[in-house]
């Protein structure tokens, strides 16, 4: 029982007013006869619609409660693998995941330095569409090495790929970069990124969040202690 949605409880409970609400509001229809007076018959009604009301009070609240959550749930978006193949240079396997939840990419890149960065460009919506239940949109761009020391940084050798290949489409993306004024629904296009600490074998999955872009994660046991063992 304390595994059931909050939404579901305020769901159900619109659906078990709306029921009798309807039966009150809509049943029993015949003209009133001198056994059945008409003012019954609208103090039924009147009560039958006063619970319908609040049968839809109660759903929209459901929907809203539903959306928060829909807000603050982080759905993956990647998974890295990586092999350390010398100083300070991995190999990553990196498997992108559509919406639905299924691989929709599979390749390799050599990174040089000591942690990797995914970074992606997104598209929030404004109020009402964001409550609609429309999710916010999100393209990641590139994969690229990183290293912790600014010398290394300016000078060390640098690694960037592009993990969208081909040629950009016409999507909402470059639709909002170049009509602007056209897309007053658009609440706010802008770039997010993640990143963490290269080791050997170390797994880590990439979520995004409707609200706070994307994160990264340690993916399995192994990775969690060997963050903790290295402090980083």
């Amino acid at each position: 029982m304390t595994n059931i949605a909050p939404f579901l409880w305020f769901a159900l409970a619109a659906f078990i007013l709306a029921v009798p609400g309807l039966l009150m509001l809509f049943g029993g229809r015949g003209q009133p006869s001198a056994w059945q007076p008409r003012k019954p018959h609208l103090i039924r009604r009147t009560f039958g619609l006063l619970l319908v009301l609040l049968a839809l009070a109660l759903a929209a609240l459901a929907f809203s409660v539903h959306r928060y959550l829909q807000l603050f749930h982080d759905r993956p978006v990647a998974a890295i693998e990586l092999r350390q193949e010398g100083p300070q240079r991995y190999r990553a396997n990196v498997m992108l995941v559509d919406d639905a939840g299924r691989a929709s990419r599979l390749a390799q890149y050599l990174l040089q330095g000591d942690a990797w960065m995914i970074d992606a460009q997104v598209l929030r919506w404004r109020l009402p569409a964001a409550l609609a239940g429309v999710p916010s949109l999100y393209r990641l761009e590139r994969i690229s090495g990183r290293y912790d020391e600014l010398a290394q940084e300016r000078n060390g050798e640098r690694t960037v790929y592009e993990l969208q290949e081909g040629d950009p489409v016409l999507d909402m993306f470059s639709l909002k970069q170049r009509y602007p004024r056209w897309l007053p629904f658009v609440d706010a296009q802008y770039g997010s990124a993640t990143w963490m600490p290269m080791h050997d074998d170390a797994r880590y999955v990439v979520l995004f969040n409707d609200r706070g872009g994307l994160l990264a994660k340690p993916a399995d046991a192994y990775t969690e202690d060997l963050l903790r063992a290295t402090g980083r």
